[in-house]
């Protein structure tokens, strides 16, 4: 039987270790993204993307989101993934990280890359909406 003093422990419990290495996950998404960016929209456009993709990254790695071999489901990927997801796939990517991160996320962490992937994702949105509103460049003489 429990004495009155042993209830109020419990178990130390070991946070879920990153089956992941950084720097492939890290080269991973720079690369490609960077390369395609680069030539879709300039380097400005492969700047803000890259940024996006990385404090997405950031955010899903110390968050804990990890893909779980054990889960079939769309939302199931990596941080590298979802660095890709989020600058390939802007519309899609974006909100679906933004409503199932914290369903995802396995530790508590800060909110710091977080809130800078929703600021960073707000001015690809601000200046996309002025970029079309603004219509086609001047032809040039």
């Amino acid at each position: 039987m429990e004495s009155v003093s042993d209830l109020g422990q419990t178990d130390h419990v070991e946070p879920v270790e990153n089956p992941h290495s950084f720097w492939p996950q890290l080269l991973g998404l720079v690369l490609p993204v960077g390369a395609i960016t680069y030539f879709l929209g300039g380097p400005v456009f492969a700047a803000l993307m890259l940024a996006l993709g990385l404090v997405t990254f950031a955010d899903a790695w110390t968050s804990g989101i990890y893909k779980d071999r054990s889960k079939k489901s769309f939302v199931n990927i990596s941080p590298m993934g979802w660095g890709i997801v989020i600058t390939m796939l802007f519309i899609v990517g974006y909100p679906v990280y933004l409503l199932n991160r914290n369903k995802l996320r396995t530790r508590q962490a800060g909110n710091g890359y977080f809130i800078a992937t929703v600021v960073l994702g707000v001015v690809v949105i601000v200046l996309t909406v002025l970029n079309i509103l603004s219509g086609p460049p001047p032809a040039a003489t």
